[in-house]
């Protein structure tokens, strides 16, 4: 199952509820809703991806996900000569939080802070 059918699915039965006034069993819904879910992130994960795909989604380069390979840290298969991973079995670069060069709070209170001391 992709997002999209996912998303679509749980829409339609959505609207259809409501059209209907459907008082429904949560604990069932909530199941149902969950197992969709996990099918969901089960083909995400077991999606195919090339070398150049895999270096996109994990955040880190091609040349270093295929040293990783090499040194037995990340299972792949080739097909030729072509590197597939699993999505599931990336390595995520984790990303540095966006720092702004401006902060109009700061700034503000700088000014402030010399209006103050000229007095």
């Amino acid at each position: 199952m992709t997002r999209e059918e996912f998303l679509t699915r749980w829409r339609t039965r959505q609207s259809e509820w409501a059209r209907i006034g459907a008082l429904v069993d949560g604990a069932r819904v909530c199941e149902d809703m969950l197992q969709d879910f996990e099918a969901v992130t089960r083909a995400e994960d077991d999606a195919e991806l090339t070398l150049s795909e895999a270096a996109a989604e994990s955040g880190y380069s091609s040349d270093h996900l295929r040293r990783l390979h090499r040194l037995g840290k990340l299972p792949a298969h080739r097909k030729g000569r072509n590197l597939f991973f699993r999505s599931g079995e990336l390595p995520r670069k984790p990303t540095a939080p966006k720092v702004s060069a401006y902060d109009p709070v700061a700034d503000a209170r700088r000014v402030i802070g010399q209006r103050h001391e000229d007095r």
